[in-house]
C-alpha cells in the first residue's frame, strides 16, 4: 500500500511536470518525461492515468480522435483503449522473453502450467487476466532478449516499441469507411499512420534513427498477419518483409502478438495464440535460424519523399513495397537503382 501511494505521488508530480512542459512548449522535456513513463514496467497504466489527467492528448493530440472510434466486432475495445492494451501486451511479452530460461524449454508450449506473473499487478493484459495460464515461449528467447536489451539511436529499444504500440492505430479514425454489406474498413491506416507517427516523433525531438524505427513499426504492423493468411508463403516474401523492416523486424513480430492479444482480449483463443507464436518463430528462422543477416532496405520513406517530392500516403507505401520486392529478387542492388525504379513507377502511376 505504501509503495502504491508513493507511485501515485510520483505520477502526480510527473503529470504536473508534463502540464508545465506543454505550456512552455518544451519538446525536449516532453520527450524525456514521456520516455520516463514508458521505460519501466507499468507503462500502460501510467499512460492511462496520464490520459485520465487530461495530458496525454495534449502531448499527442493526434490520438484524441481515436478515443471514440469504434472497431469491428473482432475487437473488444475502441481504438485508443486498444492502443493502451497493446502497450500492456508488449510489456507482458517482453517480461515473458526476459523470464524464459535459455535452456530446457522447447519454446513451443504457449498455454498451460502456472502463470508467469502475478495477475493482480497492474498493466497485465486482459487476455492474460482471462486466461492466467497463457504464456509466450520462443526458441529464440535468447536472441530476442539481447535484441530488446539494446537501443535504437539514443534510447532503449523496448521503450520506443511501447511508444510505437501507442501510435500504431493513430490513423484509424481518418481511414474508417463503411463496407458494402455492413462493417467498416481502415484501408491503408498503417501506411498513413506511419507518417503521422513519424511526424509525432520529430515534433518530440527524436532523431532520424528513432523516428525511422517508430514509423517502421507502425507502417509494417499489419504485414506479418497478411503474410500468414497467404495460400503459400515463399522465402522470398519473408525476406522482403525483413528487408522492409530491417533491424525492426523482430519488433514488428512481437508487436503483432501484442496486437492480437489486445484485439481479442477475453475472447482470445489459445489455439490461435499458439499458432501466432509458432508463426513468429518460423519467420525468425530465416534470420536467426540460418545465421542469415537482415539486409537493410536500400531506401526508406524519407529518401523517396526527398528525392521524388512525393507526399506521405498509400502511394509511398506501394513504392517502398515494390522497391523492397525488387531488392529481394536481386533486380536492384544499389541505392541509385532503387531511387530510379521508384521514380519510374511514380511517373507511371501519376500519368
Amino acid at each position: 500500500m505504501i509503495q502504491r501511494m508513493t507511485d501515485n505521488h510520483h505520477f502526480n508530480q510527473s503529470a504536473q511536470q508534463i502540464a508545465g512542459l506543454i505550456e512552455r512548449g518544451d519538446a525536449d522535456g516532453l520527450r524525456a518525461a514521456l520516455l520516463a513513463l514508458v521505460e519501466r514496467p507499468g507503462a500502460a497504466e501510467r499512460l492511462r492515468a496520464l490520459d485520465a489527467a487530461g495530458q496525454l492528448t495534449r502531448v499527442i493530440p493526434e490520438l484524441e480522435p481515436a478515443r471514440d472510434t469504434d472497431q469491428p466486432i473482432v475487437h473488444f475495445l475502441p481504438v485508443l483503449a486498444h492502443s493502451f492494451e497493446t502497450v500492456a501486451a508488449i510489456e507482458w511479452l517482453l517480461g515473458q522473453i526476459q523470464a524464459q530460461a535459455p535452456q530446457g524449454d522447447d519454446g513451443r508450449e504457449a498455454v498451460g502450467g502456472q502463470p508467469a506473473i502475478d495477475i493482480s499487478q497492474p498493466a497485465v493484459p486482459v487476455a492474460v487476466q482471462s486466461y492466467p495460464g497463457l504464456r509466450y515461449r520462443s526458441v529464440y528467447a535468447e536472441e530476442l532478449r539481447r535484441h530488446f536489451d539494446g537501443s535504437v539511436g539514443r534510447y532503449p529499444r523496448a521503450a520506443l516499441l511501447k511508444l510505437a504500440a501507442l501510435l500504431h492505430d493513430v490513423a484509424k479514425p481518418q481511414t474508417k469507411q463503411p463496407k458494402p454489406g455492413g462493417g467498416v474498413s481502415f484501408h491503408e491506416h498503417q501506411t498513413i499512420g506511419g507518417e503521422i507517427a513519424a511526424r509525432v516523433a520529430r515534433r518530440l525531438g527524436f532523431g532520424a534513427n528513432e523516428t525511422r524505427y517508430i514509423r517502421t513499426v507502425v507502417r509494417e504492423h499489419m504485414r506479418p498477419g497478411q503474410l500468414a493468411v497467404l495460400d503459400e508463403v515463399t522465402l522470398r516474401a519473408v525476406r522482403r518483409f525483413f528487408q522492409a523492416t530491417g533491424d525492426a523486424g523482430p519488433d514488428v513480430l512481437v508487436h503483432m502478438l501484442a496486437d492480437h492479444m489486445a484485439t481479442r482480449g477475453p475472447l482470445i483463443d489459445s489455439g490461435a495464440w499458439l499458432a501466432q507464436a509458432r508463426w513468429v518463430d518460423a519467420l525468425l528462422d530465416t534470420v536467426w535460424g540460418e545465421d542469415q543477416p537482415i539486409t537493410p532496405a536500400l531506401v526508406n520513406g524519407e529518401d523517396l519523399i526527398r528525392e521524388l517530392g512525393i507526399a506521405p500516403g498509400p502511394l509511398l507505401g506501394r513504392l517502398l513495397a515494390a522497391v523492397g520486392e525488387a531488392q529481394a529478387g536481386g533486380e536492384i542492388v544499389t541505392r541509385a537503382e532503387a531511387i530510379d525504379l521508384a521514380r519510374r513507377m511514380f511517373e507511371r502511376l501519376n500519368v
